[in-house]
């Protein structure tokens, strides 16, 4: 049976650790009958590591006797990184396991770490920010092209993660390690970030899905929206359909998602005449927020000078709100706003 190392150092985090190892060893039933991997625990002796809660673990391994045959070696996050005698000692595994190509995870600042060490230099990573891995790295980092702001990433057989994407790292290293199905481990990923209330909660009849503009040409209101609001689209300049996104899906929202489609397609499609409005759009508009009033204005001259067409300028209105509007190329209003006079 293939062993997963778990390297602890002094302080470490014993939260970033917990939804691996238990997805290794518990399955949907419970206890597994026969795990895939088994694991275990690496430290500087043989005495019980010290965890930031102050808790204690006893090691299997030392930094001296790590088997050659191992499935994945994982760095766990703390304090103790910032010991470079502790942590220097760990440099010749984590060589060895690269050059083995065997899968490497390190999380919080095992990641950070990593950075100092060159190992993130060439390939997809994240980690506590780019700024914390430039400040560890110093000069051996120089992977800042290649970091990526999000809780987990993987590239090959190196996961790496924040301190607060335990769950993702966890996700990541079961999906390489292939513990489970892909169906099984994304339901465990969701089962812990979701928990039971949401879960199990009764579905809305409906969730929002998205705007749809119907346009006389695609291609001017993609670049209106993408160049003024800062859009982004795969389309490809021919499909009928356009679908254009806002920001990114996180916990506390999703991506602003508008679709556009022709108003010949639309008609063809529903086997029904419409009409249109003629000039400025009175019937919707699309409101966007900005961060403080002095952004408002900001917007406002920038959006008129790359084409938007003025409707209002911006004003302060009774109830506190600084808002202005333009016009986008088939005359749907849009607001510029914030609530926020001083940012």
């Amino acid at each position: 049976m293939k062993e997963i190392l778990y390297v602890l150092l002094d302080k470490y985090a014993a939260h970033e650790m917990v939804f691996l190892s238990q997805a290794i060893n518990d399955g949907e039933m419970g206890p597994r009958e026969c795990p895939k991997y088994i694991n275990k625990v690496v430290a500087h002796s043989m005495e019980p590591a010290t965890s930031i809660g102050g808790t204690r673990t006893l090691p299997d391994y030392t930094f001296d006797t790590v088997p050659h045959e191992y499935a994945a070696l994982v760095l766990i996050g703390g304090h103790g990184w910032r010991d470079d005698s502790l942590s220097d000692e760990v440099l010749p595994i984590v060589n060895d396991a690269i050059a083995n190509s065997r899968i490497v995870g390190a999380i919080c600042n095992a990641a950070s770490w990593m950075a100092k060490q060159g190992f993130l230099n060439n390939i997809r990573h994240t980690g506590n920010g780019v700024q914390q891995l430039k400040l560890w790295g110093g000069d051996s980092y120089t992977g800042m092209s290649h970091y990526v702001n999000e809780q987990a990433v993987r590239d090959g057989n190196v996961v790496t993660a924040n301190g607060s994407g335990y769950l993702e790292f966890a996700k990541e290293l079961l999906l390489l390690l292939e513990n489970d199905t892909q169906e099984m481990t994304e339901r465990y990923y969701q089962f812990n970030k979701q928990g039971l209330v949401k879960l199990f909660s009764p579905r809305p009849r409906y969730t929002f899905n998205t705007i749809a503009l119907f346009t006389t040409d695609n291609q001017k209101v993609v670049d209106f929206y993408c160049d003024i609001f800062g859009f982004e689209t795969e389309w490809n300049g021919i499909d009928i359909d356009v679908e254009m996104h806002l920001g990114t899906s996180t916990n506390s929202g999703q991506a602003l998602r508008i679709l556009l489609f022709p108003r010949d397609a639309i008609e063809k499609m529903t086997q029904q005449r419409f009409t249109y409005p003629s000039g400025i759009n009175g019937t919707m508009e699309l409101s966007f927020d900005v961060p403080s009033f002095v952004d408002v204005d900001k917007e406002y001259e920038r959006a008129v000078s790359m084409g938007a067409k003025p409707i209002m300028e911006p004003t302060t209105e009774p109830w506190g709100q600084r808002t202005c509007y333009v016009a986008d190329p088939e005359g749907n209003l849009v607001e510029i706003s914030s609530f926020d006079e001083q940012q």
